[in-house]
């Protein structure tokens, strides 16, 4: 009967140490506190926001990995462990995000076939490749198209432009040094994990709508699957 109340102080206690506690943090780079930094706890999903003084408090338990990120900084994981729980508050140190200038533009009056008022504002502009595909869908060309299996290669085209814009964005946002440091990838797999990132729809959705921070956080976890394909 005691070994059976010991079994189950045990499980109970270790259930306990388990459960999620706050966590009072400080987001700070180069030395200094930063605020409207997102915080999330990558176990839960739960999001936080530091305040003007660069604190937050988010539940936690060791194990779980925070994902730090906005606009003006690199995104970082940082893996809770109980050192993390000991420091009041505990300090997570990030790198502020550089801004490169490699060209200055002056802005003009430029004349446009929409100033000019040949086609509607803001109407979408096709690539060449979707203009073809297009094109290869509309009237007697489409029934042409369908006999001599055109579409599907242009289709196949206009797929393939997509991809070559996302590798040539990620080539514009890291080097591939920064790629082996940042997402651990080695040096001679860093175009092969480039090619493999191209095929993943929610960071083609994040490249086109430009948004770095996502694009960090998304090619982690890619990073992550990637590493453990090639194991495989």
């Amino acid at each position: 009967m005691n070994k059976l109340l010991a079994i189950l102080l045990l499980f109970c206690t270790a259930a306990f140490c388990q459960e999620r506690k706050p966590l009072q943090g400080l987001v700070i780079a180069g030395g200094a506190p930063i605020q409207n930094v997102f915080v999330i706890n990558k176990a839960t999903g739960t999001e936080v926001k530091t305040n003007n003084t660069g604190n937050f408090s988010i539940d936690v338990k060791e194990g779980d990995r925070l994902a730090v990120y906005n606009a003006n900084i690199d995104a970082r994981e940082f893996v809770i462990n109980a050192q993390s729980f000991k420091e009041v508050p505990y300090v997570l140190e990030v790198n502020p995000k550089s801004t490169e200038l490699n060209e200055v533009v002056v802005q003009g009056t430029t004349v446009t076939s929409e100033s000019l008022g040949i086609v509607p504002k803001d109407q979408k502009r096709f690539t060449v490749a979707e203009r073809r595909e297009f094109t290869a869908n509309d009237g007697i060309d489409a029934l042409f198209n369908k006999i001599s299996g055109r579409s599907k290669m242009l289709k196949k085209a206009t797929e393939t432009e997509k991809k070559e814009t996302v590798i040539e964005n990620l080539n514009g946002l890291y080097t591939d040094p920064e790629i082996t440091e940042q997402f651990e990838i080695p040096a001679e797999k860093v175009r092969d994990f480039i090619f493999y990132a191209a095929e993943d729809e929610k960071l083609t959705a994040a490249v086109k709508d430009n948004n770095t921070s996502l694009i960090k956080l998304l090619l982690i976890d890619l990073a992550k699957n990637y590493l453990v394909a090639i194991k495989e």
